[in-house]
């Protein structure tokens, strides 16, 4: 039987009994998320008593329900871009996978800003990211993303898809205090393909590079 409907066969059960007399011990719930995630038993573990909300070393059917809930939010939503990222498939990602990703487009992250993120949500601090730590991880890396690409849109005001330097370099020099002789230097050096303007990667890069 797959995972999910057996959760929902537990479910079932459960609603069946009288008044949260039953409940799924911590054991069942960790190797749920070891087939399921691929995690760790000490990361599971943590992730299980995450939803024992009043600590009696089980899941009662509210706690049990809410539990599933994330597992299901993991399986569809995190553990399709886990994989992506995962290019060994030994279910963790390294600095090196993850730079892969992120300092490509559409991110344009550089190499120290990936270093930072992945420390930064490696909470047991073995140098890599379960899938736990990356859904935070990633969460964040597409919020950086999205602010990024809003900003450019907004600078963007003819609406072309690049920037020239007269919508930029105002920005640089508001921001960084140098006069607009370097401010176009500084456009001048992220224009990769030095057709005289930034498209998005391009800015994102320098964004990030100066300012993130």
């Amino acid at each position: 039987m797959e995972l999910i409907d057996k959760i929902r066969s537990l479910l079932l059960e459960f609603k069946s009994k009288v008044m949260g007399e039953e409940y799924i011990t911590f054991d069942i719930a960790v190797q749920m998320l070891k087939k399921e995630l691929n995690l760790p038993d000490d990361r599971a573990l943590y992730f299980v008593k995450r939803f024992d909300k009043n600590n009696d070393g089980k899941l009662s059917v509210t706690e049990f329900t809410a539990f599933k809930e994330k597992l299901e939010e993991a399986r569809v939503k995190i553990m399709p871009k886990f994989k992506e990222y995962d290019s060994d498939g030994n279910g963790f990602i390294t600095v090196s996978e993850a730079s892969r990703i992120l300092q490509g487009p559409p991110f344009g992250f550089p190499a120290d800003k990936v270093v930072i993120l992945l420390r930064k949500f490696d909470r047991d601090g073995n140098g890599k990211l379960d899938i736990e730590e990356f859904a935070d991880f990633y969460a964040e890396a597409k919020a950086t993303h999205d602010e990024m690409a809003q900003r450019f849109d907004q600078l963007d005001k003819d609406g072309n898809g690049v920037l020239t330097p007269d919508e930029v370099v105002h920005v640089i020099q508001d921001m960084m205090g140098v006069d607009e002789e370097m401010a176009r230097w500084m456009v001048q050096m992220f224009d990769q393909n030095q057709d005289g303007s930034l498209d998005k990667t391009e800015f994102m890069q320098m964004w990030n590079s100066m300012f993130a």
